[in-house]
Parts: structure tokens; C-alpha cells; sequence
């Protein structure tokens, strides 16, 4: 419910609903037999639930964070570039979207599912069974530490994909300042932010394709990430290819 593609806000709940009882229904002759202690009274069984919906939320939100540091590069961008107020209005969510960020990350996204990503999610989900069986609990500090490693990933990230945008849009700023001084006649300041946007433009096509390998390259750390935190031996290579 709260993954990437699978738990989107583009996704209807209905649609959202029907995947998650699909995957129980799936799984359920697989645990039939599984033998758990019976709890005594219903605050224990209330305890039970929860701690697996902190198992799925948690892997959930894990992949939401990694896909995070993407829309936060395609912010920064726009918001260097001078694009601040070209932002729309979100239906689903209800807020203003930047435009930059909401194409990283359907770009994000495509390249995510294309190389096999929403199988190693399923498979996260449906492997914690073995690894994290009913009734063994959810809260370990494996999940808070896998948490801030994925932030600093995500975070890093972000600084990489909008690193040559920002670099070459301050270059620019520089140099229209210098001649601005230099020859304040020009009246370049006046035409600074179409120079910027341009330079921001220009840059971005040049450099999203680098951008979206290092987004690609990262899944792999993101993964094992995730899998160790949840205690979960997969193979990644064979899931992917």
C-alpha cells in the first residue's frame, strides 16, 4: 500500500485494496500450516496485526524514501533554474507540485519497473515470511538503522543528479554578475533569469540520461539496504535479470 507504483496516489484505493488481499490470498496456503502462539487476550492479538503491518509499511516506506532523493534533485533544479512558480495543482494529493520533480520521478519510476524492480518488491514482501515469521515482531533496530542508511542514500543521491545543474547555473551566475559589473550598460541583470533557465535547460538534457544511471546504480544499494534490514537473503542479480 505504500510502495512505489503500487501504493501511489495515482493508484485508486479500490485498486490498492484488491492488490494487497490478491497477495494474501496468494500467500495463505503457504503459512496454513505455520504454528504460532495463540494470543490470550485480544490486546495481544491486536499487538500480532500490527507488528506485520510494520513490516509492510516499513518496507514501503523504505522504497518511498529511496525514490524520495530523485524528486528532491528535480526540485532543487527547478528552483535554481528559476522555475519556482511553474508548479501544478495536484488533484490526488491535494498540494502544489513542482513540475521538474514530478517528471524525475515518473522517469524514476519507468526505469524502476523496466529493469525488474516491482518483482524484487514483491519479493521483499513475500520473503519476510520466512525471515520474520507470524508472530516473531516487527520493531528490531535493524529497521531504525535501515532507515538512516536509506536517507543518507537518498540524500546523496539527490546532491548527484542536480550536482552539474547547480554547478553550471552558479557559473552562470558568476559570469553575468562579472560582466554586469564590468559593463553595467549591458543591463544583464535584466535578462538573468532567461539566461539561467536556458543554461539550467540546456544542462538537464545533457545530463538526465547520467542522472537516471546513477539512480539505476543505486537500486542495487537501496536493495541490499532493505534486505538486510529486514533480515532477508535474496538474490538480487537473479531477481533483476
Amino acid at each position: 500500500m505504500g510502495a512505489p507504483v503500487f501504493g501511489g496516489a495515482d493508484i485508486p484505493m479500490q485498486i490498492r485494496a484488491l492488490l494487497a488481499f490478491t497477495l494474501a490470498i496468494l500467500m495463505l496456503p503457504a503459512q496454513w500450516t505455520v504454528q504460532i502462539a495463540e494470543p490470550e487476550h485480544l490486546v495481544d492479538y491486536a499487538l500480532l496485526v500490527v507488528s506485520e503491518l510494520i513490516i509492510g509499511i516499513a518496507i514501503g516506506l523504505a522504497f518511498s524514501i529511496f525514490f524520495t532523493g530523485i524528486a528532491i534533485a528535480g526540485e532543487v533544479i527547478g528552483q535554481i533554474g528559476g522555475l519556482t512558480a511553474s508548479q501544478i495543482f495536484d488533484p490526488i494529493s491535494g498540494d502544489q507540485s513542482p513540475l521538474l520533480a514530478r517528471a524525475m520521478n515518473y522517469l524514476a519510476v519507468t526505469v524502476f519497473a523496466c529493469i525488474g524492480g516491482l518483482r524484487v518488491v514483491l519479493a521483499s514482501l513475500l520473503d519476510t515470511f520466512e525471515t520474520l515469521p507470524l508472530g516473531s515482531g516487527a520493531m528490531t533496530d535493524s529497521i531504525a538503522i535501515m532507515f538512516l542508511k536509506l536517507l543518507s542514500l537518498s540524500f546523496s543521491l539527490s546532491i548527484r543528479i542536480a550536482a552539474p545543474v547547480i554547478v553550471s547555473v552558479l557559473i552562470s551566475l558568476l559570469v553575468i554578475g562579472l560582466l554586469g559589473k564590468t559593463l553595467p550598460q549591458l543591463n544583464l541583470m535584466s535578462i538573468g533569469f532567461g539566461i539561467n533557465s536556458m543554461v539550467m535547460f540546456s544542462v538537464l538534457m545533457l545530463s538526465v540520461g547520467a542522472g537516471i544511471w546513477c539512480f539505476q546504480d543505486r537500486i542495487a544499494d537501496c536493495f541490499c539496504i532493505i534486505f538486510e534490514g529486514i533480515h532477508c537473503p535474496i538474490d538480487i542479480d537473479y531477481l533483476m535479470n
